[in-house]
């Protein structure tokens, strides 16, 4: 039932890898992108990160990829659903994060399309969260275009996030 890897549009998507190491090591030490995730990660936190992302996999047969340009093979970020303890409440979070060169392009959007259409298709999941700062109006702006709608202001990771969640309609 595994979909270890997946294609958008513009992307190609691999289930994520240990091997995956320096491209999750890039992110993990970019100001930018990880300015809207809290703040940069030591090496340590990065490969805390990135081994429970691959266990996700062996647990629950799903979990993030990491996103490639189809044409130029250009690592653009990563992305998919996963569980998770939010707000109290086991959950399934749609999770996406791209290098700052491909912001504004509507990746996120293809990613979080694709990867819902599998948590909905293939796992028949009743629904799917998705979170982000309070601040980080781009985050937001994707999960509205997706089609998440706004459930509530919380605390994650001791800071203020908006949540949003998006029903499986074929639980409707």
């Amino acid at each position: 039932m595994q979909v270890e890897q997946i294609e958008t549009q513009r992307l190609r998507g691999e289930r994520i890898h240990p091997s995956n190491w320096k491209f999750y090591w890039k992110m993990a030490s970019n100001v930018e992108v990880m300015a809207t995730l809290g703040g940069t990660w030591s090496r340590e936190e990065a490969q805390d990160s990135l081994t429970s992302n691959c266990k996700q996999w062996e647990y629950y047969g799903h979990g993030q990829w990491m996103f490639f340009d189809k044409n130029t093979d250009r690592f653009v970020g990563r992305g998919g659903v996963r569980r998770v303890i939010v707000n109290g409440s086991e959950e399934v979070e749609l999770g996406y994060a791209l290098m700052p060169e491909f912001w504004g392009q509507g990746l996120a959007v293809e990613i979080g399309t694709k990867s819902l259409e599998i948590a909905f298709n293939r796992f028949n999941y009743k629904s799917v969260v998705c979170y982000t700062l309070i601040a980080n109006k781009r985050s937001e702006r994707v999960m509205q275009k997706i089609g998440f709608l706004y459930e509530a202001n919380i605390i994650h990771a001791n800071l203020p996030h908006v949540f949003y969640r998006y029903q499986n309609p074929q639980n409707s």
